[in-house]
């Protein structure tokens, strides 16, 4: 949704002069006026009595639950119920409106992916990860209202304190809210400025995605010193390096950022190819029906449920690989083109 200037200022003058909860009321309406005057949507304004209330008991409004890692595990995700995440979501719109993250920030920024985070990195002697330790947790209430009193919001403390309170769960960041992942990008903005001067001084490359961070270069510059400099970066933005996820990946092996291997070019590891193939015959073989049947076994155990949560059509999720594949290698790759023809035959 494009807005004019005049209408940017207005949302500008709402979060940098608020100051009280009927304050936040006019900012949230004005949003879904927006929306609804620009979409043709049909959202409901909200009246004080549900943000007075919502406000007052935010942490009994979210749900747990469960996501399996791909490292092994699983990950625990706090969700906030409809009505929260309807007050979040138009927070997220103005935060959103305001910010310009850095560009060595890939996650959660429109334009950006895993893919532009990874082809920072192709073709280097030296892949260097890093992984931040318990990185939603560690953003908690006090560094929010704290950052969003800063440019580019310059929020009243006031209202930076009913912000923060809003979008955190019992004084944290939830893993599950819409307002979560831009927080991340705003915590983390003079972290990503200081670390891009570091990896040039080391004469590297440095990206991150969200708690993911990355430096590449063809000189082996990731020894102890590096490691001491970093930690200390870390360590002065209120973050820890979990050395456990802490790797240096030369040629010889297989060099993965975010998941794709950079090695030579942007690629994924030949079981993703073999998983779409293997999808695509089955759907030949034993029709979409029975495909469809088989997932929505398969979708719960891989996916974790929680409310409101559907399984998603098996041709779409097909679709939605094929298309990755093709966002990685290329739409002239030749397992691209033999997939998406044979995705549009048996579509018909």
């Amino acid at each position: 949704m494009e807005l004019s200037h005049k209408q940017t200022e207005y949302i500008k003058y709402f979060v940098s002069n608020g100051e009280t909860l009927e304050d936040l009321k006019s900012l949230i309406n004005y949003i879904i006026k927006l929306q609804n005057d620009t979409l043709g949507t049909t959202y409901k304004p909200v009246s004080i009595k549900q943000l007075t209330f919502y406000f007052a008991n935010r942490d009994k409004q979210y749900f747990n639950f469960e996501i399996p890692k791909k490292t092994g595990g699983v990950r625990k995700i706090t969700a906030p119920d409809l009505f929260l995440k309807k007050i979040q979501r138009r927070i997220n719109f103005a935060l959103d409106l305001l910010f310009k993250p850095k560009a060595a920030a890939h996650g959660f920024v429109t334009g950006r992916s895993i893919v532009s985070n990874a082809k920072v990195h192709v073709g280097k002697k030296y892949v260097y990860n890093v992984d931040l330790k318990d990185f939603f947790p560690t953003i908690h209430f006090g560094r929010i209202k704290a950052v969003l009193q800063l440019h580019p919001f310059k929020m009243k403390p006031k209202f930076a304190q009913l912000i923060a309170h809003i979008c955190c769960f019992e004084g944290i960041l939830p893993q599950g809210a819409p307002t979560s992942p831009i927080i991340t990008n705003i915590i983390c903005q003079q972290l990503d400025k200081n670390l891009v001067s570091f990896a040039k001084f080391y004469k590297c490359y440095y990206t991150r995605y969200a708690d993911d961070l990355t430096f590449s270069s063809d000189k082996n510059s990731f020894k102890e010193k590096f490691y001491e400099d970093l930690v200390l970066h870390l360590t002065n933005a209120g973050f820890a390096l979990n050395e456990k996820k802490t790797r240096k990946q030369t040629r010889t092996q297989r060099q993965e950022v975010t998941g794709i291997i950079v090695n030579e070019k942007l690629n994924l590891q030949r079981s993703y190819i073999k998983k779409i193939r293997a999808m695509l015959y089955n759907w030949e073989k034993d029709g979409l029906h029975a495909c469809q049947k088989n997932f929505n076994q398969y979708y719960p155990l891989e996916k974790g449920f929680f409310k409101n949560k559907s399984v998603p059509p098996f041709e779409n999720v097909v679709m939605g690989k094929i298309l990755f594949l093709g966002m990685v290698r290329g739409k002239d790759d030749k397992y691209f083109l033999e997939f998406f023809s044979k995705y549009q035959n048996l579509s018909k």
